[in-house]
C-alpha cells in the first residue's frame, strides 16, 4: 500500500512538472512562431532579391551573347578573325618545322 502511495505521489509531482513545463513551452512557443514567421518574411524577401538580380544578370548575358554572334555574323569580321586563326596555325606550323629541322641537324651529328 506504501508503495502504491508513494508511486502515487512521485506520478503527481511529474505530472505537475510536465504541466509547468508545457505551460512555460506554449508561451515559449509563441515567441518561437513570431521569430520563426519573422524569419521566413525577411527570407522571402531576400530571396525575390536574388532572383530578381539573378534574372537581370541571366537577361544580361543572353542580350550579350545574342550581340557578339550578331558582331561576328558579319561578313568582314568573320573574315578577319578566319585570318587571325589561320596565321596563328602558319606561325605554329613553322616552329614545327624549325624544331623538326633542328632535331634532324642534332641526329647527323
Amino acid at each position: 500500500m506504501k508503495k502504491i502511495i508513494k508511486g502515487l505521489g512521485i506520478a503527481s509531482m511529474m505530472f505537475g512538472c510536465v504541466l509547468t513545463a508545457s505551460a512555460q513551452d506554449e508561451t515559449q512557443k509563441e515567441g518561437f512562431l513570431k521569430r520563426a514567421f519573422r524569419d521566413m518574411k525577411e527570407s522571402a524577401k531576400l530571396q525575390r532579391q536574388i532572383d530578381k538580380a539573378n534574372f537581370r544578370a541571366t537577361k544580361l548575358e543572353t542580350k550579350a551573347f545574342y550581340l557578339e554572334q550578331k558582331r561576328k555574323s558579319k561578313p568582314s569580321v568573320r573574315t578577319a578573325a578566319e585570318r587571325e586563326r589561320m596565321q596563328k596555325e602558319l606561325q605554329e606550323a613553322n616552329h614545327r618545322v624549325e624544331s623538326a629541322k633542328a632535331l634532324v641537324e642534332s641526329a647527323k651529328k
